[in-house]
């Protein structure tokens, strides 16, 4: 049985090493915005970091300089992506991420939302993963 228990939280204290790619976005049309995504390496969308800035402002998953934001809930689908950021409490959401990506060929283009609760709404296009 502990066996099965180790097994079962071998990946939750690999921690970072599993990170396997990023999304990085900016605020379109000059808007001072930005977004940066590490993404874990899991058949699901795994969020193993993040960073929002909006102006002066910045949240961040990790980051002890920034106020802190915890991923609630992550969802990827057919070239969607779906993220919300919540206060460390889980008490309400701070951030929606909301983002669709095409591709054809060679050629691939993201871009979305980002909204943050009492600051606004933007657009974003985004590079990665």
């Amino acid at each position: 049985m502990r066996r099965i228990a180790l097994l079962l939280l071998f990946p939750l204290l690999t921690g970072q090493a599993s990170a396997t790619g990023s999304i990085g976005c900016q605020g379109i049309g000059g808007d001072d915005v930005s977004v940066e995504l590490t993404l874990g390496s899991l058949p699901v969308l795994a969020i193993v970091a993040a960073s929002i800035t909006v102006g002066e402002e910045t949240w961040s998953t990790g980051d002890d300089s920034a106020a802190r934001l915890a991923v609630g809930q992550a969802f990827s689908e057919e070239g969607r992506i779906l993220v919300d950021f919540v206060d460390p409490n889980f008490e309400s959401v701070l951030v929606r991420l909301r983002l669709v990506s095409a591709d054809e060929g060679k050629d691939q283009a993201t871009a979305g939302t980002l909204a943050v609760a009492g600051q606004g709404v933007w657009p974003v296009s985004c590079v990665g993963p």
